[in-house]
């Protein structure tokens, strides 16, 4: 008995002589320009009623609790949150040093308790805003060893924030819009397919030219053209990817072999952008799976579906994407 206690209490100990060892502090800055002037985009940030719109967490649960205090747009002002999915906290104004820099104070209430400072930076680049979005602080003493992930965690989170903000900001241009459609059965369906191996710029690479291939091969009468990724990791840089075109029994034969889709649940997203927003969509699909607890099944594919022609598209086009990711 006492040599399991022994043991627990040095077990316990080691952990905390770990802890206090390992350097809690972090910081994740990510910049994006966009196309506005720098008072524009300075107004936009320091009016907190504007962050609904392009928030990177509130949009996984549009019903969130919001309080506004009096004075939301000067210093000192502030709002609250509180969702059933986003957790609970405070964003306050501390100091507005306008149109250059903002500095505020984050305060996380639930699901864990923090305080870290939030920095932005604008700068002008003729027609256009150079803006900086950073969070610092410091990880709770029992989360110490998470300090180092941090950055690699919520980067993508800051990444799709600005590129929200940058289409909240130029609605009329081409911009990241993401529509969260719900649980979908999907059927099965047969296919061609040219394998796509490696990383996101060889895939862009070879879409249009994979795509064009298969569509003269079975001579029009087909689907949407989709890539299927294999052995799936929305956060890795190398990919196991099919460019596909669906077939059916009256499509002429070919070098390309028949391949089965086997359906099942999936959930679906809607994505509006350029090809180049594609891995912030998927961020944004997996992390609202995460957060509403759905459980991915990796055994299967994700699929994106192209509602337009991948063909004749562009970087700059407005184009529209059905993500599915397969889940339990």
């Amino acid at each position: 008995m006492w040599l399991v206690l022994g043991f627990i209490t040095a077990l316990l100990l080691g952990v905390l002589i770990y802890l206090a060892r390992l350097d809690g502090r972090f910081s994740v800055k990510r910049s994006l320009e966009i196309t506005a002037p720098r008072e524009s985009v300075f107004a936009t940030i320091v009016d907190l009623k504007t962050w609904p719109a392009w928030s990177p967490w509130l949009l996984h649960e549009p019903d969130t609790v919001i309080i506004y205090s009096e004075n939301y747009q000067a210093e000192g002002g502030s709002y609250s949150w509180d969702g059933k999915v986003v957790g609970a906290g405070k964003l306050t104004h501390l100091k507005i040093n306008g149109p250059n820099s903002i500095r505020q104070q984050i305060e996380f209430l639930r699901p864990f308790k923090s305080v870290n400072q939030v920095d932005w930076e604008f700068e002008s680049r003729e027609n256009s805003t150079v803006v900086s979005w950073t969070m610092s602080g410091c990880m709770p003493f029992l989360f110490r060893f998470m300090a180092k992930k941090m950055e690699p965690m919520i980067g993508r989170d800051y990444e799709l924030g600005l590129a929200l903000l940058n289409g909240y900001m130029n609605a009329s241009t081409a911009h990241l819009q993401v529509e969260f459609n719900g649980s979908e059965d999907l059927q099965d369906f047969s296919y061609w397919a040219i394998p796509c191996n490696g990383n996101l710029r060889q895939l862009e690479a070879s879409r249009r030219t994979g795509i064009e291939a298969l569509q003269t091969a079975a001579g029009g009468g087909i689907g949407l053209a989709l890539t299927l990724y294999h052995n799936f990791d929305p956060v890795g840089s190398q990919y196991q990817a099919e460019i596909a075109i669906p077939i059916s029994e009256q499509t002429p034969a070919s070098n390309y072999r028949r391949r089965e889709f086997k359906g099942g649940r999936y959930f679906k997203m809607t994505l509006c952008g350029h090809t180049g927003v594609l891995p912030l969509g998927w961020h944004a699909l997996t992390s609202h799976c995460r957060l509403h607890k759905l459980k991915l099944d990796k055994a299967r594919p994700a699929l994106e579906i192209y509602h337009d022609d991948m063909t004749q598209s562009v970087d700059g086009n407005q184009i529209t994407i059905a993500l599915y990711i397969p889940v339990k």
